[in-house]
Formats: structure tokens, C-alpha cells, sequence
């Protein structure tokens, strides 16, 4: 998966070289080893790569390349046929096998794409709305102190929490796919460690509130400033605060902690004294799908992508993001983030 990703951070430039090279090394191998060793399944990688990641038209290179490597090697290998013209046979089916998967692959790989940009499509056009909503309940609670009873007030702020919770789940699925790409621009600073915890418990405040859990937090009093982007790392947090509270029982306690990690780093922790996930699940809970297993095997690990979102947020702000728990003695998710800028 990482060496996916990986690839699909490069140029299409260097994606062709990097095919190219391997198609040339698979030719290579091919004509040494000769017809005793079956290595002519190594062609499939540098057409897949290439159809993949870099389109149809590097799809279909690659797999004419390949069947005039395999052709040569072929005929250079003296191989004995019952007919000069069998090679030449040989080679035009593969070339056809190999046309096939090329578009296949590259076909699939442009309608992933489609479904991909009309997701964020739908998702940009549904925070439009969301913000008018909230900006109607915002005024309605500033002006209404005379005019409404504490029930309405209640139900006018359940209703912009819920608002704020949406937002930030719309703001985390338009920044995945750039978080995953490597294009989404920072602003790093060195931000108050108070601000950022302060800032974060605000906004699940009064969820935490209805569900009869307490928020607490403790900071080290030596560390008063992190190098980090303030508002990706407040939904860092608030996705963090969201599924610990989620997870938690009534009368329980969430704990925020800020303490000196490694030299440089300083750790944040969201500590919870929920139920706890299952061993299977601990290593795989920051995965992008990992929720939708867990789901259908009646487990429930987070809130859809939020825990992707960390992950990919910390990772880009220089940090390291992991998970403790326990089945019935809690979770505590910690991560990290740098001093100052490195230099």
C-alpha cells in the first residue's frame, strides 16, 4: 500500500522511465534465462505501472515493448518450432493479451478518477448550504438571549454543533485526497499549545455535555508552542475528541495530554475510558476503509475517514500518529508534532 502510494506521488515522466527500465530488465532476464525458466511473467509489471498510473497510451507502449522483447528473445533463444511463422503467431497474441489488460486497467483507473472528482464535487457543493445553516443558527443564538427559552437555546446550539461536526467531516473528505497526494498546503507556524487544546475542547464541548462525559486536560507547562498548521491540527484533534466521546460510557472521563516526547516532538494524547477496540483492529484503525470492515464485522472503530485524515494530516506536519487500547479499559491515540521548524 505505501509503495503505492508512493508511485502515485511521482511524475508521469519518471513513472515511463521507471517502466521502461523495467521492461528493458525483464527482456534482459528473459533472453539469459532462456525457455527453461518461465520469467516472461515480469512483463505484466512495467505494462500494469504504466497503465495504470500514467494512462492508455503508457498502457499500450509498454505492451507493444514487451511482446517485441519477448519476440526477440524468443528468436534469439534458437528455439526450435514446427513452423518459422509460430514466433511471430506467439507474439501477436501476447501483444493482444497484453492490450487487453492495458485497457482494462486504464480504464478502470479513469472511471476511479470520475467517481473520485464527482465525490468531491457533491461534497464542495454541500458545504455551501452547511455554512448558511450555521451562519443562521449563529445569529439566531446572538440574538435570542431575550427571546428564547433555555430549551430553544439548547436545541440552537445541539443544532450548530452538529453543523460544526458535519463541516468537519466535508473539510476532512476534500483534504484526504490532497493530504494523499502530497498537494495540501500547510500553514505552519509556531502555534500556542493552549489555543490549539482550548480551541479543540470548545467544539465538543457540548456534545460531551449531552453525553454525561467529562473533558479534561493537562499540559506541560514547559511547552508553550508547537510548529504546526492551527486549523488542521485542531480537526486533528477534534476528530480525535469526537470518537472518544463516541466510544465513551456515561460518567466517564476524556483526557487530553500534551507532554516533551522525543527531542524535538511533543506528544498529544486523547485518552478515553471507553470500551476499547479489538486487537485486530488496533494496527489497521488509521487505514482509509478500515471503518467499513470494521462495520461489517460488527465492530465500530471511529467516524468514517476522520482517523485517515489524522493520519495523513500528522504524517504531512512531520509527525507520528499511533493507538493504544484495551477491550473495556479505554483508548488513548497519541501523536506527535515538532518544536520549531527543522532546519
Amino acid at each position: 500500500m505505501k509503495l503505492l502510494e508512493y508511485l502515485g506521488r511521482q511524475s508521469r515522466l519518471s513513472l515511463v522511465v521507471l517502466a521502461l527500465a523495467l521492461m528493458a530488465l525483464a527482456g534482459g532476464i528473459d533472453y539469459l534465462t532462456g525457455p527453461e525458466l518461465l520469467f516472461s511473467i515480469f512483463y505484466w509489471i512495467p505494462i500494469c505501472l504504466g497503465a495504470w498510473f500514467v494512462g492508455r497510451w503508457a498502457g499500450i507502449l509498454m505492451s507493444i515493448i514487451g511482446a517485441v522483447l519477448w519476440l526477440i528473445a524468443d528468436l534469439l533463444s534458437a528455439r526450435p518450432y514446427s513452423h518459422p511463422a509460430i514466433p511471430y503467431w506467439n507474439a501477436t497474441v501476447r501483444l493482444g493479451f497484453f492490450l487487453i489488460v492495458a485497457y482494462a486497467l486504464s480504464a478502470l483507473r479513469a472511471s476511479k478518477e470520475r467517481r473520485e472528482e464527482l465525490g468531491q464535487f457533491i461534497v464542495h457543493d454541500l458545504r455551501s448550504p452547511l455554512s448558511n445553516v450555521m451562519a443562521g443558527l449563529q445569529i439566531l443564538q446572538d440574538t435570542g438571549d431575550e427571546t428564547m427559552t433555555p430549551t430553544q437555546k439548547g436545541l440552537a446550539e445541539m443544532c450548530l454543533m452538529s453543523c460544526n461536526r458535519m463541516l468537519t467531516l466535508i473539510d476532512s473528505l476534500l483534504d484526504l485526497s490532497r493530504l494523499e497526494s502530497g498537494r495540501m498546503p500547510l500553514q505552519l507556524s509556531e502555534i500556542s499549545v493552549g489555543e490549539l487544546v482550548e480551541s479543540s475542547l470548545k467544539q465538543v464541548t457540548v456534545w460531551a455535555g449531552q453525553n454525561r462525559v467529562t473533558l479534561t486536560s493537562h499540559l506541560d507547562r514547559g511547552i508553550q508552542t508547537v510548529y504546526a498548521d492551527l486549523a488542521v491540527t485542531v480537526r486533528v484533534l477534534v476528530n480525535l475528541l469526537s470518537n472518544a466521546i463516541k466510544c465513551s460510557y456515561p460518567e466517564s472521563v476524556v483526557t487530553v495530554c500534551v507532554a516533551p516526547f522525543n527531542a524535538g516532538m511533543v506528544a498529544f494524547s486523547v485518552t478515553d475510558q471507553g470500551r476499547g477496540i479489538p486487537i485486530e483492529w488496533v494496527g489497521r484503525v488509521f487505514d482509509k476503509f478500515a471503518q467499513v470492515n470494521a462495520r461489517r464485522a460488527g465492530t465500530t472503530i471511529g467516524s468514517g475517514l476522520g482517523l485517515t485524515f489524522c493520519r495523513l494530516a500528522v504524517k504531512a506536519q512531520g509527525g507520528h500518529i499511533w493507538l493504544e487500547s484495551e477491550i473495556e479499559k479505554g483508548t488513548t491515540v497519541t501523536f506527535t508534532l515538532p518544536v520549531s521548524a527543522k532546519k
